[in-house]
């Protein structure tokens, strides 16, 4: 972890996760205070999902690969650009700034080539670098939503100022840290952390894949139901909009607890099973919303989320680079890539239900069953794979992934 903070590009993961804390809170908050319809709001984050795919596929492939120093330093400052566009402006304007505001949002295979090839991290393995990077995320995002609050507070900085432009100087702070990374401190990863050369992977069965893809696509869905719908549900239910950041606070707090826990489950357990449990975790949490509306339950609920998002977020990226030829670097990509899939089926799901209703919430827990059952039946299907060192299980499951 100390080596990951000292590097500058995990300088850099940490000023990005902060910045997509804050308009993870703040996009919504702030298209509703410029009196924005439901539907205006779900065009937004429509174009946001759709820029971010292209923009993540576009990432993780070799030539952008290649040359992710400057293209990370461009895509930060563009980002930057983009978030100041975000407020009380014509809906095509706002959707621009949204969609520019991507490009830094989606810039984890950048960040991720340039840990794996730097002298100081280049000997990090797969699964120490994935919890490792997930931790300073979401210790980034935890600064991100608490950075939120304080920036209602703030008086306005510049004309048609909103508390989610704080998050413009951050995305220069990760720019700066990004231009600083020393070209000499480059070095080739031609050995794998373990010892031995690399092996190239042959892909895995389609329909293996196929289900893979379709969980995670449908856990992040559930994922975006309550990363865009709750902040809304909040301020319709006519509470306080700083409760939005005590929920948010409270499942980023406990998923830094629950990460060392599952990382080493991870070393023990297939990435499906523990997937699956995540997403039974997540039906529960889901329920909960959808069943009571105290603020208890709210808290409760956003506990009971913790398991779930350091799950998907930590053990995704790793099971789709099992998946895949190019492994973790195109696992990570993929993985990018389908969050912004399954962010536009979260968003665009609960438009059936009528306003700001704890119904919406009904939608994710389906998402999360449905997910549960896919993951169960790639857990019991035999894996193409070698299982990693230290991984276990019983006897008589077929090979897991």
């Amino acid at each position: 972890m100390s080596r990951l903070l000292r590097s500058p590009y995990g300088l850099c993961l940490l000023f990005v996760s902060a910045m997509t804390g804050l308009i993870s809170v703040g996009y919504p908050v702030a298209l509703e205070a410029a009196g924005f319809a439901k539907g205006d709001i779900a065009v937004f984050f429509v174009v946001d999902s759709v820029t971010a795919f292209a923009l993540a596929l576009a990432a993780s492939r070799p030539a952008p690969l290649r040359h992710a120093r400057p293209l990370l330093v461009a895509a930060l400052l563009v980002g930057a650009g983009g978030v100041a566009l975000v407020g009380g402006r014509p809906l095509p304007l706002v959707c621009l700034g949204g969609a520019l505001s991507m490009a830094a949002a989606v810039t984890m295979p950048l960040v991720l080539r340039q840990i794996r090839t730097a002298s100081r991290t280049a000997a990090l393995s797969d699964p120490v670098l994935a919890a490792g990077t997930r931790w300073i995320a979401v210790a980034g995002y935890l600064t991100g939503v608490a950075g939120f609050g304080v920036s209602t507070s703030l008086p306005p900085l510049w004309p048609g100022w909103t508390p989610v432009h704080a998050a413009v100087p951050l995305l220069l702070a990760a720019a700066v840290a990004a231009a600083v990374g020393s070209r000499s401190d480059t070095v080739a990863r031609t050995v794998p952390a373990g010892g031995g050369p690399e092996v190239p992977v042959p892909p895995a069965p389609g329909l293996l894949l196929a289900l893979g893809v379709a969980s995670i696509v449908l856990l992040k869905a559930a994922d975006s139901v309550r990363l865009v719908y709750l902040p809304l549900f909040v301020v319709a239910s006519g509470r306080d909009e700083r409760l939005i950041s005590v929920l948010f606070l409270a499942t980023a707090a406990v998923e830094l607890l629950v990460l060392p826990l599952l990382g080493r489950l991870g070393e023990r357990r297939p990435a499906p099973l523990l997937l699956g449990a995540a997403a039974v975790a997540g039906v529960l949490s889901f329920t909960v919303s959808a069943a009571f509306s105290s603020f208890g339950s709210l808290l409760t609920s956003q506990l009971l989320y913790a398991p779930f998002t350091a799950a998907l977020q930590t053990l995704g990226p790793l099971l789709l680079g099992r998946l895949l030829a190019g492994g973790l670097p195109a696992g990570a990509g993929l993985f990018a890539a389908l969050m912004q899939l399954g962010s536009l089926t979260g968003i665009l799901a609960p438009l059936a239900v009528p306003g700001y209703s704890p119904g919406l919430f009904w939608v994710a827990a389906v998402f999360c069953t449905v997910a549960a059952a896919l993951l169960l039946h790639v857990r019991s299907t035999p894996s193409p794979f070698p299982r990693p060192a230290g991984e276990t299980d019983d006897a008589s499951a077929p090979a897991p992934l």
